[in-house]
């Protein structure tokens, strides 16, 4: 059962606030003259200037059983709302959302086609139960784009209210796959040299670099003088600095392999020549699956990059430089399993024993 609204005290903003429907409303800052802020039994002393602010803003909201009036049509706005994200966002978003609203739509028929005020959030939850297979990720995303759609156009004043902003998305499964050496000998000896796709994952074993960014590589993005690959600002995630992805031997010759086949355009293609796409390796990996009985992705050699790097005794700011983040908080928090290692820490500890008699 939701809990009726009420003002708190937000003790870090020395503010009070009142959460409604998931989302934080200011009320003001604490008044003078009136006992200070204070919880007792699980209410707060409110004064009554927060409580007068609170009453004419609760006067104001609909009701959550309102319906949703607009006299567009589930579908109008989903249209409308990829319209905008190609417009105004990248081309991955976009193609991010339009999947998994085609999705819906491709299974809703009927369903979109009805005014917005006729979707429900079961259509959404019972749609999803339907399909067991889906990972927890997977249909976090789905649920994501549907609501994102919906809360755009609350914003934009298409509709009033999102009719489906009270799904519950899965959490967040964290990616803690690390493909060790062992297991990136058993992977690569399954294709032959020269194969398309084992240049590709050998490239990602060797340099650590992002899936998105192995699949982007042109040779304009080649410096061969000073053995690495350099994204621009504007082409690099998170468009803050330009991306620096060093070079191994092993990763240098695979590149000039590529060039000299490829001196324009993308150097790691499919087999047909085209585009490798995240579908496209997903099917790889699949096969890849029926030989060594395990289901790797192509974040998974990134990930053992980054571990093995760490047990070599490479510090973690230069880890996490070469993997391209901006600090050591990230990698901190993805690569925690390493302090479970008690082989590794046992060795490290040992290391410094003998070498600190």
């Amino acid at each position: 059962m939701a809990r009726t609204p009420s003002p708190w005290f937000w003790e870090e903003r020395a503010e009070w606030c009142v959460t409604l429907r998931g989302r934080r409303q200011k009320l003001g800052a604490h008044p003078d003259g009136f006992p200070a802020p204070k919880k007792n039994r699980g209410k707060w002393n409110v004064p009554l200037p927060i409580q007068q602010k609170f009453h004419a803003l609760m006067a104001q909201v609909k009701p959550a059983s309102a319906p949703v009036t607009s006299g567009f049509t589930v579908a109008e706005i989903f249209e409308k709302f990829l319209e905008w994200c190609q417009k105004h966002r990248e081309g991955g978003t976009y193609e991010f959302h339009r999947k998994r609203i085609q999705s819906f739509i491709d299974d809703h028929p009927e369903l979109v086609c009805r005014e917005v005020g006729e979707l429900k959030p079961y259509h959404v939850v019972e749609w999803l139960d339907k399909h067991s297979g889906w990972h927890g990720n997977y249909r976090r995303g789905i649920i994501s784009s549907l609501q994102r759609s919906f809360n755009w156009a609350v914003k934009l004043g298409y509709i009033d209210r999102n009719p489906i902003l009270s799904i519950e998305k899965p959490p967040v499964q964290r990616r803690e796959q690390a493909v060790t050496p062992q297991e990136w000998t058993a992977i690569r000896d399954r294709y032959k040299e020269g194969d398309v796709f084992r240049e590709l994952l050998e490239f990602a074993w060797e340099t650590g670099c992002r899936p998105q960014e192995v699949k982007a590589i042109e040779a304009r993005h080649v410096q061969l003088s000073a053995h690495r690959v350099v994204f621009p600002k504007g082409e690099a995630k998170g468009k803050k600095r330009p991306r620096f992805i060093y070079l191994t031997p092993t990763a240098e010759a695979i590149i000039e392999r590529a060039i000299a086949k490829r001196p324009d355009g993308l150097l790691f293609v499919n087999s047909k020549g085209g585009p490798w796409t995240g579908y496209s390796m997903n099917c790889r990996f699949q096969r890849l699956k029926k030989h060594l009985g395990v289901k790797y992705a192509c974040y998974s050699l990134r990930h053992g990059f980054a571990t093995r790097k760490l047990e070599d005794g490479l510090d973690h700011l230069t880890v996490a430089a070469l993997m391209g983040h901006s600090d050591g908080t990230m990698l901190a928090r993805t690569y925690s399993h390493i302090s479970d290692r008690s082989d590794h820490l046992r060795e490290q500890l040992t290391r410094e024993t003998r070498a600190n008699p």
